[in-house]
């Protein structure tokens, strides 16, 4: 009677082939997973009487290398070996046995022998033969119930010579990183500690398994007993505790083993899902959670080589998912209320820095972030799409108000629609604002450390370098802010000299008036020069950004001059500020300004010129001013220009600069709903910078 012919060279060559380590050691972890199955067969509930050794010689060379593994399992009888002949068998089905391991071997080693000792008729025999990688004899019989004596019952498996390039490519070369991924293959197995114990020959090494495994457990294992997951029956979950190098070979720190049929098929990396940073114990600061799954679900939805379930992606992130939750719950709580404390603290702290996240409470957003969340980058990450739906919403409410007011009838309550869209809009902008103070608070106290350094490091020689340093932050230096081409010229503070400079780009900072005027000039560079006050505004601009309007002459400009903090010498006649400051108005007045568009801007011959400067009224400079008007506040120094020139000269200390941009944003911090904490005032002698109403910390009150 005809009957179907199996092709063996054709169905191992259809297996598929390692692309990693984990996988080019499967046929090595196939022949294991066989001695544990014999080991169970012949010993039972008494399974750690149980013995494997597992015997690796010549590891670095692919095509010499050998491993032999020895149990003292029941042995190849004679019910065991017609299930070894018979491909696809499903002899140890019920623990979850495809049939198919062996054939891994011959895919990847070039000879393998198998040994055999049994008990026979109540005697020792022995069968030994060559498993080969041929369609038409694939066991090749040396001895076959051949009485022994002085031998012990189990079954020796020598696989040598790696056969295929695929295999030779990923098979471990290394010790430490055979015993790694050996490890990481069989750790949920180790863990659980209900298998025989194991031994490892490697070169010098001498590992023993699950030993090796349970001195990294910290504490008793914790279980969940059986709890039904929706959509996959009921799983259990066992959770271990376990010093760091438990997951050296993984990926990731934290790791859930899917297990079928008490073995382990997959390991997924869980860090983001568990959320918890610390498992700290006082013996061990450096902790990891590993926990094994199980259930009949799982079982019955394994591959046959046991590598993988046949489920989707999605399902077995549900199944990991759900696991996850249960761990949380059950297994961790203490750790995971201690974890989410920190994390709502960082979450807080993330508020006050970017409040234009803050647009709902602190409960319901930290439920729209990950739980693994707790850095700006994972938070602002998660809640940039509710805030983008936030305000579509609102545009959408107001453009249909705006509908309404088209219809001849408008609904008794429209006011009360138009109340509340108002509302909506100035949460959004108190949102938007507080994000603007609180940025410059980082700048102003950035500012406060750059000056407070300076006058530390007086006369050291990393002066110069800080003083620079101090100019460019306020406004990058050797550039025109008119200029095309300078995208830095756009990122300046000029806020903290005057408010309405807060967007300008009419202005050179440390350049030479040579450069800027179109004809004539020095080679004087003043460290600020801002022209037309109304410009920088934006009220004065043509239709042409890049260029201003020339239709009119300069009738404003403003010279800023910063002298470095701390200094005391002025002793030379160029020193002397009255002199500096005409000496760039000769220059500037009556002259033209050429702009990047090579349009000429006319100074006005009565033009208004603002001049400061900004320096620590001290040493020389105390009686170069004696005779100079005070300011309103009484430290400052002031006098009008005279005769040809028109405006002022005003001597700005540091410390003022400073407490004037810090009042300013002290009222845009109360109009943007900030809420303030403990003060922290710079205190002390001048030239310590002063006592000021704005400077205290600050948080986003909830919206």
């Amino acid at each position: 009677m005809p009957t179907l012919i199996p092709n063996i060279e054709n169905r191992v060559r259809k297996l598929p082939k390692p692309s990693n380590a984990t996988q080019g050691l499967q046929p090595l972890f196939e022949a294991v997973s066989n001695s544990v199955y014999a080991v169970e067969d012949r010993f039972g509930k008494n399974i750690k009487n149980g013995r494997i050794s597992i015997r690796v010689r010549n590891l670095a060379d692919p095509y010499l290398i050998e491993i032999v593994v020895a149990d003292n399992g029941i042995g190849l009888d004679a019910r065991r070996y017609d299930a070894f002949c018979t491909i696809d068998t499903d002899f140890k089905r019920a623990k979850g046995g495809k049939g198919v391991g062996r054939l891994f071997w011959l895919d990847a080693f070039r000879e393998i022998v198998v040994e055999s000792v049994y008990e026979f008729k109540k005697e020792l025999v022995r069968r030994q033969f060559f498993f080969v990688l041929d369609n038409n004899e694939q066991i090749r019989p040396s001895a076959d119930n051949e009485p022994v004596t002085g031998a012990q019952v189990g079954t020796t498996v020598t696989l040598r010579g790696l056969r295929t390039e695929e295999y030779a490519e990923t098979f471990p070369k290394r010790a430490d990183t055979f015993l790694r991924y050996f490890s990481a293959h069989f750790i949920a197995d180790f863990l659980m500690g209900n298998g025989p114990s194991i031994t490892v020959h490697l070169d010098d090494e001498y590992v023993v398994y699950p030993q090796a495994i349970a001195d990294l457990t910290i504490g008793t294992p914790l279980e969940t007993g059986p709890f039904e997951l929706k959509g996959f029956g009921n799983l259990s979950i066992i959770g271990f505790t376990c010093r760091a190098e438990a997951s050296t070979g993984l990926d990731g720190k934290h790791q859930l083993h899917l297990l079928a049929n008490g073995r382990t098929v997959e390991t997924r990396k869980v860090d983001n899902l568990l959320g918890v940073t610390n498992l700290q114990r006082d013996s061990a600061p450096d902790l990891v959670f590993h926990g094994c799954v199980s259930g009949e679900y799982l079982d019955a939805r394994v591959n046959e080589g046991r590598t993988a379930f046949n489920l989707p992606e999605k399902l077995l992130n549900q199944i990991t998912r759900g696991c996850m939750e249960k761990v949380r719950e059950s297994l961790l709580p203490a750790q995971v209320k201690a974890y989410a404390k920190d994390r709502e603290k960082s979450y807080q702290s993330f508020i006050s820095r970017y409040p234009t996240f803050g647009f709902d409470d602190d409960e319901t957003q930290l439920k729209r972030v990950p739980f693994h969340a707790t850095t700006p980058e994972e938070f602002a990450a998660g809640l940039v799409k509710y805030q983008i739906r936030r305000e579509e919403d609102r545009q959408e409410e107001i453009q249909a108000l705006i509908a309404t007011l088209d219809h001849e009838d408008v609904p008794a309550n429209f006011s009360d629609a138009v109340i509340e869209a108002a509302k909506n809009i100035h949460a959004s902008e108190q949102l938007a604002l507080a994000q603007h103070v609180a940025r410059r608070k980082l700048a102003l106290e950035l500012l406060e450390k750059l000056i407070k350094r300076i006058r530390a490091r007086e006369g050291k020689d990393d002066d110069h370098h800080l003083e620079k340093t101090l100019h460019s932050f306020i406004c990058p230096m050797g550039i025109r802010g008119d200029d095309p081409k300078e995208i830095k010229s756009r990122a300046h503070e000029l806020w903290i000299v005057d408010e309405r400079l807060a967007f300008t780009r009419a202005f050179s900072s440390d350049k030479r008036l040579d450069d800027i005027l179109a004809n004539g000039g020095s080679a004087d560079r003043p460290d600020l020069l801002v022209w037309d006050l109304a410009y920088g505004l934006g009220v004065a601009e043509s239709d042409n950004q890049d260029s201003v309007n020339v239709s009119e002459p300069l009738r404003t400009m403003m010279i800023v001059e910063f002298k470095k903090p701390g200094r005391t010498s002025y002793k030379k006649a160029e020193d002397q500020i009255e002199n500096q400051i005409t000496k760039y108005l000769a220059q500037l007045q009556g002259g033209e300004i050429e702009a990047f568009d090579k349009a000429r801007v006319r100074v006005a011959p009565d033009c208004i010129f603002y001049c400061y400067v900004v320096a620590d009224i001290r040493g020389d400079l105390i009686q170069q001013l004696s005779n100079w008007e005070t300011t309103a506040n009484g430290q400052g120094r002031i006098r009008p220009l005279k005769n040809q020139y028109r405006g002022s000269i005003e001597v700005i200390q540091w410390q003022d600069l400073v407490n004037d941009a810090w009042m300013r944003n002290n009222a845009t911090l109360r109009a943007a709903g900030l809420s303030r904490s403990k003060p922290t005032l710079t205190t002390g002698p001048k030239p310590q910078l002063e006592e000021r109403p704005g400077e205290q910390a600050f948080e986003v009150a909830s919206s």
